[in-house]
């Protein structure tokens, strides 16, 4: 048997929000926090994690095209517009393309 907690059950469109606002203004969580919130947080930290790995690769005269990161950058970039984060220059290209792509989807379907 499967025991599901029912915090994973019920999702909350404003945690994520605020957990991905929270990373990337580097605030700590300050008590409990939520599956939404923590999905947040780890997704704005992954973008984080591979816009320094990638400036780094550059500045070291690499070229880089976020082989094995991709599909999650592109990922995180359309759960940020689909849950009301802002589009961002300074983001990946990956993930700017994923926001895109999902605005793109919301307004096909009225959204």
């Amino acid at each position: 048997m499967v025991l599901i907690d029912r915090e994973v059950m019920t999702w909350d469109r404003t945690a994520y929000a605020v957990g991905f606002r929270a990373r990337l203004s580097e605030t700590l969580a300050s008590g409990v926090t939520t599956h939404s919130w923590r999905c947040g947080w780890e997704d704005a930290d992954v973008e984080l994690l591979e816009s320094a790995r990638h400036q780094r690769v550059l500045a070291d005269g690499g070229e880089d095209d976020f082989e094995e990161t991709w599909d999650l950058l592109f990922d995180a970039g359309g759960d940020a517009r689909v849950h009301g984060i802002e589009f961002d220059e300074n983001r990946t290209q990956p993930w700017k393309e994923g926001w895109i792509d999902a605005d793109i989807n919301l307004g096909a379907r009225g959204l």
